[in-house]
């Protein structure tokens, strides 16, 4: 009989998409399965710092905090240490061998392409973990360059969280077209402001912003469009994403963006609303379409898939409901839970393929 597997999870942040929908969003599944769990979150979260300290003191902080959690760790029995992207959006990566020079078994998941910002840095962690899980399948084609027991475990979400767009309901004269993310992708809504400021013209419909502060907003050219900006909240995420009549994801085609694991784009699937993105990396994996979503690539592709969207409540109703059945079969936490379980049993038994 195994013995009950123990792991140390060293995440981002709370409050961090890749830790929330790669490893918190696991936590639970994971316990039922038998597995003890300890999470050790950077302070302050990897990507911020305390104002009062600035970067350079936060920084320093982060390190200390994270050599504590070295010394913690060592003094207790994990079977696996899982480090969530990197301990530092840094290129030195002292800590991280700390932790795979100290445990024999260590995982790294990735959902970005870290490898384009610290090659390096990237090639020397592939190399010394165990198992390298990733959120794609374009990752896992750079992974494997890196080390041959990586493994695809798709960016999920726990659909049953998010509610069903209630097409009963007599349908809005002014529907929401909605942008869930971070305030640095907010720009990405430049590539369709075009198109939006033509629809206002013929069409009413108010478009939603979700994101931390409405700051980047100023730097869209939406003059003639009703925008709407809400803080995102993590307690009120679901029930302001469930207001959206229409999810939005353009995306640059760059060779970043390339690698991205379309979280938006399945968040507005999983509600059960039509989805329209750019056909950059898994976007175009993810969406077939016209079934389960759209993909608009020119000003005019985006135009007239809106207005078609817009005008045709129906096609919003059959479409989102689709795009909610993807996502059910395929990027389903509770499934893809069975799938996480199974890679660290691998790494236990050393018997990754």
């Amino acid at each position: 009989m195994r013995d009950i597997m123990r792991i140390l999870f060293l995440i981002s942040g709370n409050n961090v998409p890749s830790s929330r929908f790669r490893i918190l969003n696991y936590l639970p599944y994971l316990r039922k399965s038998g597995i003890e769990y300890t999470v050790l979150a950077s302070y302050p979260e990897k990507y911020d710092h305390i104002r009062w300290l600035g970067y350079r003191l936060s920084f320093l902080l982060k390190y200390f905090i994270r050599y504590l959690h070295f010394l913690y760790a060592s003094l207790k029995r994990f079977d696996i240490v899982f480090i969530e992207r990197e301990l530092f959006d840094h290129k030195n990566c002292h800590l991280e061998l700390l932790f795979t020079g100290r445990f024999s078994k260590t995982v790294l998941d990735i959902d970005d392409a870290i490898f384009l910002r610290y090659p390096e840095k990237f090639r020397v962690l592939a190399e010394k973990v165990n198992l390298l899980i990733v959120g794609n399948q374009n990752l896992f084609e750079e992974a494997r360059k890196h080390n041959d027991k990586a493994q695809l475990l798709p960016t999920s979400v726990i659909t049953s969280k998010y509610p069903v767009k209630d097409y009963s309901v007599p349908q809005s004269d002014k529907p929401i077209i909605g942008w869930t993310g971070l305030d640095i992708n907010i720009l990405n809504l430049n590539l369709i402001t075009n198109a939006l400021k033509r629809l206002a013209e013929k069409h009413k419909f108010l478009l939603c912003i979700i994101s931390e502060t409405p700051d980047p907003i100023l730097n869209l050219s939406l003059t003639n469009v009703d925008v709407r900006h809400i803080a995102w909240n993590q307690e009120t995420e679901y029930q302001d994403l469930a207001a959206f009549d229409i999810g939005i994801m353009p995306l640059e085609d760059d060779e970043w963006s390339r690698f991205k694991c379309g979280l938006k784009l399945l968040q507005y699937m999983a509600l059960g609303i039509p989805a329209v993105a750019s056909p950059v990396g898994v976007n175009a994996e993810i969406i077939e379409q016209e079934q389960n979503g759209f993909l608009a690539s020119t000003e005019e592709e985006w135009y007239e898939i809106l207005q078609h969207l817009l005008i045709t409540p129906e096609l919003r109703e059959s479409v989102g409901l689709r795009g909610r059945k993807t996502v059910e079969e395929k990027f389903d936490v509770a499934k893809n839970s069975l799938l996480m379980k199974q890679y660290l049993e691998q790494v236990i038994d050393g018997s990754v393929k």
